[in-house]
């Protein structure tokens, strides 16, 4: 009997150790059930990606909108660069045109030869020099007459001149849409006896010297739209007949 004790006893050791080994929850309550925050979060990740590719787009067209507004300018800049440079050297032309004039005008004016030279052979040398210097103003006022259309094309006025034998300057301004057409006389601005059919258009004035005509010089008028032509009469445009 004193044998049977101890082994119960170890038998209910034994069955208390196994229990206490045995898992004390469900093996359902290990699988927890998501979180709301966690679908929350995996909702607004792709909501927060569009709106990132919507901005990069965004700045993307400001960006070309930006360039394409620098080439513009760059563009305008070179066109501006092109024309000064033009501008310049028609003056630096014009400049070594008026050291040539200057040139024949000190020939022109030197003291006379001494009373030995033979009195034809200096009618001849201030004639030829009269000469030169006569052709030489011609081309100065063609140059100045071709550098106003090359430089005013696009205002709205412009003007054209040149100078007579005698010494007259005869200086012409025009409305290049009107064909309306002053004279300088006296410091003043006189106006051309006119034509009443003159519609708007583009109208271009040319006057060069003629020691043939009365005047000393020519004018002519044309309207480079509709073809039609005037020259100066007087101080009257006349019309050319069709």
């Amino acid at each position: 009997m004193y044998v049977i004790r101890p082994c119960v006893a170890m038998l209910a050791l034994l069955l208390a150790g196994c229990n206490a080994a045995a898992p004390t929850q469900p093996a359902e309550a290990a699988a927890s059930p998501p979180s709301p925050h966690s679908e929350n979060a995996s909702t607004t990740e792709p909501r927060d990606a569009g709106g990132a590719g919507a901005a990069s787009h965004e700045r993307s067209s400001a960006g070309s909108a930006i360039q394409s507004g620098f080439d513009q300018i760059s563009g305008r800049l070179t066109l501006l660069q092109e024309q000064v440079l033009q501008l310049r050297s028609d003056n630096q032309t014009l400049l070594e045109q008026n050291q040539m004039l200057l040139n024949r005008l000190q020939l022109l004016t030197a003291p006379s030869a001494p009373e030995s030279e033979d009195e034809g052979e200096r009618v001849v040398s201030a004639g030829a020099a009269s000469e030169q210097l006569d052709a030489a103003i011609g081309q100065l006022m063609q140059m100045l007459n071709q550098m106003d259309m090359a430089a005013g094309a696009g205002g709205q006025f412009a003007v054209t001149t040149t100078y007579t034998r005698q010494g007259d300057w005869v200086l012409l301004r025009y409305d290049r849409h009107t064909g309306e057409t002053w004279q300088a006389k006296a410091g003043r601005w006189l106006p051309l006896a006119d034509v009443d059919y003159l519609n708007t258009s583009s109208y271009r004035v040319l006057v060069h010297r003629a020691d043939q005509d009365s005047k000393g010089y020519v004018a002519v008028r044309i309207d480079e739209q509709g073809g039609m032509s005037w020259w100066l009469n007087g101080d009257r445009w006349q019309e050319y007949a069709q």
